[in-house]
C-alpha cells in the first residue's frame, strides 16, 4: 500500500485506542511490517505522528487507572438490573416484561488499593528527604563589608571541601 496520509491517520487512530498491536495494524492496513518501520526510520513527520499518538494513549491509559485507582479507593455503588420476561397472551412470539428487579450494591474500598497509595506516598516522601538530604542547601551570607564577605566565601570554600575523617 502506498503512503498516505489518510494511512497514517488510520495508524494514529488505532494506536491511540490501544486496541492492535503494530503487526495487526500492518496486517488490517494490507502492509508489512518492515514497510512500517521503514517509513518510522525515514519519514520524520510518520515518526512524530507515531510517537505522538503513542503518548495519547499512555495519557488516556494513565487517566483510566486513575478514575479505576479512585473508585477502589472510594468504593462505590453498581446498579444491578433483572429482568424477567413472558409471552405475549395475545402473541406468543413476543415477549412481554413481567417483571424487573433494581438493586444497588455498596462496593467497599479495596485495602489492597489503600495500602498501595499509602506505601508509594511513604516511598516518594523518602526520596524527597534522600535528596534533600544528599544536596546541600545554597549558604546566603549577606554583609555591607566587602573584606568580610571574602574571608566569608573562602571559609565557605574550605568547608565544602572537607572532608571528615575517616
Amino acid at each position: 500500500m502506498k503512503y498516505t496520509e489518510k494511512l497514517v491517520d488510520r495508524m494514529v487512530t488505532m494506536i491511540e485506542n490501544d486496541l492492535f498491536t503494530i503487526t495487526e495494524i500492518c496486517e488490517s492496513l494490507d502492509i508489512s511490517r518492515k514497510t512500517y518501520y521503514q517509513w518510522y526510520e525515514n519519514k520524520p513527520e510518520f515518526r512524530k505522528a507515531i510517537e505522538e499518538a503513542k503518548e495519547r494513549c499512555e495519557e488516556m491509559l494513565v487517566a483510566l487507572a486513575r478514575r479505576s485507582l479512585k473508585e477502589k479507593l472510594e468504593g462505590y455503588r453498581i446498579k444491578e438490573t433483572k429482568r424477567e420476561y413472558e409471552p405475549s397472551p395475545s402473541n406468543p412470539n413476543v415477549s412481554i416484561l413481567k417483571k424487573e428487579i433494581i438493586k444497588e450494591k455498596e462496593v467497599a474500598p479495596v485495602m489492597a488499593a489503600i495500602k498501595f497509595v499509602i506505601e508509594r506516598n511513604d516511598r516518594k516522601k523518602k526520596e524527597k528527604e534522600d535528596k534533600e538530604i544528599k544536596e546541600p542547601k545554597p549558604w546566603i551570607i549577606e554583609t555591607t563589608d566587602p573584606e568580610l564577605g571574602t574571608v566569608m566565601r573562602q571559609a565557605i570554600e574550605r568547608l565544602q571541601t572537607w572532608k571528615k575523617p575517616g
